[in-house]
Formats: structure tokens, C-alpha cells, sequence
């Protein structure tokens, strides 16, 4: 793909050397990696959806709905047909190897962050020119500099998984067209419907990876077909699902109806007035990898006057399947800033592409002594880091005294119990959420039950009084009552 024939390193000694440089750089790389993962992932407490994510998951693995029919509380979304359900079919398998314990669902987004590295390394040890295929390292550090990728994989977010899919299906799609294998790209149409399953119709952007291709290869042979080809291969995927599992057909309709077309007719959770405002958040996100892209740009401009940087076509061809991955998010005012992450990988290889060929000359530069304390210092930091995140293990990250309480709670109340509450507690999204993750209990204020739930801050409606008596519970943030005997 675009052998910009650098100089390959003549003595076999110094490309030894050079391995060694780039597996310090790597450690310092997993360094980050578990700065921005570990210490949060080792303590409870998540982001709503990815809790909400997480109860599903641990609830089809106990045998509570099922892949066509995924259930959150028997009050609430009992057949949950927000997403397709592969996220929470691939994640219940986590749940029934490692048990409920607040960490399974963080095992799982870790699993698929290191996946997508990767995905990301594959990427560029396939496509990069020989000098520069050890710099692995560089894209993934890039990646991780992004804050969002960080947040969406410490808050089990499905784009964790949509992401994965779609830069191995990128990676089958781009090798197909590389080698003229027809296989490979079976392989990305393959790829590229388990991204679909995972969050939806977002997940079709590799689809466009062959036009892009031939946009900026400028070919004109039979990799035309390609693109028809990959279209074929992925409809006749979804056909045969769908003729296999009809239930699954059902559940994606549902989805179809309930979520993505009331959005994209901006009629549900309008979250923005401005539809550009994701492209704003993009560029906050990207702030870092893209001053590293200038700073390098424009030292090798007042060096050399040298307009090359730019000329990269696999650099180009990446950031276009960035664009693919991120700009149709502009046509609905639902938006979220974790809907970006699957196009993250492939910004960071197309800045990556740019300057690793200037970096090198960076690479090379420090003496052993140097590189010697760079990994020292790397491998301190890693240790320092396991530690810390040992020490912060089953602490809270957010919510706390929320959870304690129903960690409380679920140990006194039965799993499955439905607790009657007010109105203001059965819309108080999180703690539904943990109340399904942690004790698989519902809330509902409609009816009358044998357990109420209330409120600490507000004061209780007398005649609930007279109707249940309080349990002896230490807890912050809630009252739990239960029904009087009846009187003989």
C-alpha cells in the first residue's frame, strides 16, 4: 500500500538494537495503557448505560431473557430491545465463567481493549514500509492519549465491542484489496455484521473501505467489484441470520422501530440543537494526537520546506475511513460523545502514518543509558500502577453511597422482588440500573408490594406507616419498609 521506500537499516546488529528500542517504547506504552485503565477498572461504580449493559449481560447469563429477547427488570424493559443483543450475548458468557462480581463486566471491556490494540497493531504491521513496521507502539499510545477511549472502556460502553469488530473487519476488507483475496473479504463482511449486532447500523461504515481505497489508489482493475462483492457477502450474512434465528429478526425490527428511526427523525433523547457539535467533541477529543501531528509538521517544514508529510495515500486512506466512522453521526441530534470511539483507532493510524517517518529519527536518538532509565522508569510506573489499582480494588469510583446501599439492600431483600416506591425513586435511572445489576430487584410505583422503598431526604407519606413497618438496615441515602402481618 504506498511503499514510500524508506531505508531499510543495513546491519542486522543495529536492527536488533532497534527491536529492543521499540520494545521499551512498548512498555511505556502498556504503562499508559494501565494508567488509564486499571486503577478505575478495579473499583466499582460505572456510567448508567454501561451498568444497565452489565445487568442484561448477568441476567441472560442466570437465564433471564434471551439473546432475541435480552430482559432488564420485570417493571422495566422486561424485553429490552434498545440495541441488538450481541454485546450482551458475548458478555453473558463472562458473567457465567466469572460469576457476578462487580469486576466480570470490567474483565470483558478490558478483554475488548486489547483486542482493539491489537486490531490497531495489525493494522500497521500490515500496511506499514519495513523501517517502520516495529513502531507498532505509536498508533496504540495515540489511541490511548484520546480521553474518550479511556472513559468508554472504563464504563463497559457497547462501542468497546461495535470498535473491535469493525478494525479487524477494516483490517480483512483493506488486505482483501491488497492481495486480491476474496477470502479475506468474506472474513471483513463477516466481521463487519457482528459490528452491526453489537450497536447497529453504525457499525456498516467498513462498508465504504473499498471505495475509499480505489479513491485514493486511484485503482482501476477488478477491485472495482470489490466493493459490490462486500455488499453481497453482508447482505447474504444478515439473510442467512436471519432465516437461522428469527427471533433475532424480531428483536433487531424492534430495535429498528423503537430506537434508530424515532432518532434519526429527531424524535427521541434530542441531546443537541447543533448537529456539527459532535464534530466539536472530535476535535476536543483529538486535541493531543493532533498537536503532536502539527508540532511534527511544522518542525520538518521549517527544516526542509518538505511538502511530503502530507502525501502519505495509507495516512489519507485511514483518516477517510476516520471520516466514514464518525461524520454520519451528524444526522441526528441524538448524539453522545462515546459514539465516536470506533472511529478513534483509525485517526490514530492515519496521524500515526504521518509522522512516524519524522519520529524515527527520535526513536533512534537516545544512547542505551537513556533508554535503559526509560524503561526502568516505564516498568517502575507499571508496577507502581498494579499496585495501586490492588489497593483500590472494590472501592468506589462514583456512586457511592448509592451502592453500599443496595449492596445492603440485595442482601436483605430477595433476588427478584419487586419493591413498591414514589414516583421520583422508580425514574432514577442509576439506581434501577444497580438495583437490577446487584440484586436483580425491580422497582415499580403503581402497585402496592410487600417491600417500599424510599428516600431518606424527603419526608415519608403517613400512611405508609400504616401499612409497613422499617427495616433495621444501615443505610445513607434510603428507608426499606416492610408490609405489617395482617391483624387477626
Amino acid at each position: 500500500m504506498g511503499n514510500n521506500n524508506f531505508p531499510i537499516l543495513n546491519s542486522p546488529k543495529t536492527r536488533i538494537s532497534t527491536m529492543n528500542k521499540h520494545r521499551i517504547y512498548w512498555i511505556l506504552t502498556v504503562s499508559v495503557f494501565t494508567a488509564v485503565l486499571f486503577p478505575t477498572l478495579a473499583q466499582d461504580g460505572m456510567f448508567l448505560d454501561g451498568v444497565t449493559y452489565s445487568a442484561i449481560s448477568r441476567n441472560l447469563a442466570d437465564g433471564l431473557g434471551s439473546f432475541s429477547h435480552p430482559h432488564y427488570t420485570k417493571t422495566l424493559y422486561a424485553d429490552f430491545n434498545e440495541h441488538p443483543p450481541l454485546v450482551f450475548i458475548l458478555q453473558s458468557f463472562f458473567f457465567r465463567l466469572f460469576g457476578d462480581a462487580f469486576y466480570t463486566e470490567r474483565l470483558f471491556s478490558l478483554f475488548m481493549a486489547i483486542l482493539t490494540a491489537w486490531g490497531i497493531t495489525m493494522c500497521w504491521k500490515t500496511f506499514a514500509d519495513e523501517k517502520l513496521r516495529p513502531c507498532t507502539w505509536i498508533p496504540v499510545l495515540l489511541w490511548l492519549l484520546v480521553p474518550l477511549v479511556s472513559w468508554s472502556y472504563k464504563n463497559n460502553m457497547l462501542e468497546n465491542t461495535m470498535g473491535m469488530f469493525s478494525i479487524f473487519s477494516v483490517l480483512f476488507i483493506l488486505k482483501s484489496l491488497d492481495e486480491g483475496k476474496i477470502s479475506y473479504l468474506l472474513v471483513g463482511s463477516i466481521l463487519l455484521v457482528l459490528a452491526c449486532l453489537s450497536k447497529g447500523l453504525t457499525g456498516l461504515f467498513p462498508m465504504a473501505v473499498p471505495i475509499l481505497y480505489i479513491l485514493i489508489y486511484k485503482e482501476n482493475s477488478s477491485i472495482k467489484w470489490y466493493s459490490l462483492y462486500l455488499v453481497l457477502f453482508t447482505l447474504s450474512i444478515l439473510y442467512l441470520l436471519y432465516l437461522l434465528f428469527p427471533d433475532l429478526r424480531d428483536n433487531v425490527t424492534s430495535y429498528l422501530k423503537q430506537q434508530l428511526i424515532p432518532a434519526l427523525n429527531n424524535e427521541r433523547e434530542i441531546t443537541v440543537t447543533n448537529r456539527f457539535r459532535i464534530l466539536f467533541n472530535l476535535l476536543l477529543d483529538l486535541s493531543l494526537p493532533i498537536i503532536i501531528l502539527i508540532f511534527v509538521g511544522a518542525k520538518q517544514w521549517v527544516k526542509n520546506r518538505d511538502y511530503s508529510f502530507w502525501k502519505d495515500r495509507r495516512a489519507l486512506l485511514f483518516l477517510l475511513i476516520a471520516f466514514a466512522a464518525s461524520i454520519p453521526l451528524i444526522i441526528t441530534l441524538k448524539q453522545r460523545k462515546y459514539y465516536l470511539v470506533p472511529s478513534i483507532p483509525f485517526y490514530a493510524l492515519s496521524i500515526s502514518y504521518f509522522i512516524a517517518p519524522y519520529l524515527q529519527a527520535w526513536i533512534e536518538l537516545p544512547s542505551k543509558s537513556t533508554l535503559r532509565w526509560i524503561r526502568r522508569g516505564s516498568l517502575l510506573i507499571l508496577i507502581v500502577l498494579i499496585a495501586l489499582s490492588v489497593s483500590k480494588y472494590g472501592s468506589f469510583s462514583r456512586d457511592k453511597d448509592m451502592l453500599k446501599d443496595v449492596y445492603a439492600i440485595s442482601h436483605a431483600i430477595p433476588k427478584g422482588t419487586i419493591i413498591g416506591t414514589s414516583k421520583d425513586l422508580a425514574k432514577d435511572w442509576a439506581l434501577i440500573a444497580y438495583m437490577s445489576r446487584i440484586g436483580y430487584l425491580s422497582l415499580d410505583a403503581d402497585d402496592e408490594h410487600n417491600f417500599y422503598m424510599a428516600p431518606k431526604s424527603k419526608p415519608m407519606n403517613s400512611a405508609i406507616y400504616d401499612k409497613y413497618l422499617i427495616l433495621d438496615l444501615d443505610l445513607k441515602k434510603y428507608v426499606i419498609l416492610k408490609k405489617k402481618p395482617p391483624t387477626i
